[in-house]
């Protein structure tokens, strides 16, 4: 077993993918179906700013606020 695989990237069954690139398939699935299936109106308030917007671009901001978040707190753990 070398570095990498013992810091958590075991493989599964699946095309040998790892743990992770399967949870983050499946979590990303969840999100698009849930965006798919929230596809009316909706008003939106942020800071003061008032919108009427499809609600799945109300969902998709922050989703991928919290992507872009985690992608960059994440990085520093696996420079070497």
């Amino acid at each position: 077993m070398n570095d990498r695989e013992s810091q958590g990237a075991k493989r599964a069954g699946i095309r040998g993918l790892s743990y992770r690139t399967l949870g983050g398939i499946a979590i990303a699935v969840f999100v698009v179906l849930f965006v798919v299936l929230n596809r009316r109106q909706t008003e939106i308030s942020f800071l003061g700013y008032e919108k009427r917007t499809a609600l799945w671009v109300a969902l998709i901001v922050p989703a991928a606020g919290g992507f872009l978040a985690g992608f960059l707190l994440g990085r520093r753990r696996y420079r070497r």
